[in-house]
């Protein structure tokens, strides 16, 4: 019973936990493919993430992860 109320009244230490794309927010990273139209993917780690941005930019463009929107991470140039 102690137990029970323990884990009831723990609160997370982390609120991003599990949440990768938050994570993510604030990061710089370089594209490896053009973003067409504003939209593409970009490589984090050994992931593919949907990116879209204000305007097309070309691969080796350095970038900044600014918010996520669903699974898109919405990034702008630096």
């Amino acid at each position: 019973r102690w137990l029970a109320r323990r884990v009831r009244e723990q609160k997370p230490t982390n609120s991003r936990l599990n949440q990768r794309g938050q994570q993510l927010v604030g990061r710089r990273f370089m594209l490896d493919a053009a973003l067409v139209n504003g939209r593409g993917h970009m490589r984090v780690g050994d992931s593919s993430w949907p990116v879209c941005a204000d305007e097309d930019l070309r691969a080796g463009t350095h970038v900044e992860v600014i918010a996520v929107e669903g699974i898109t991470l919405r990034i702008r140039a630096v």
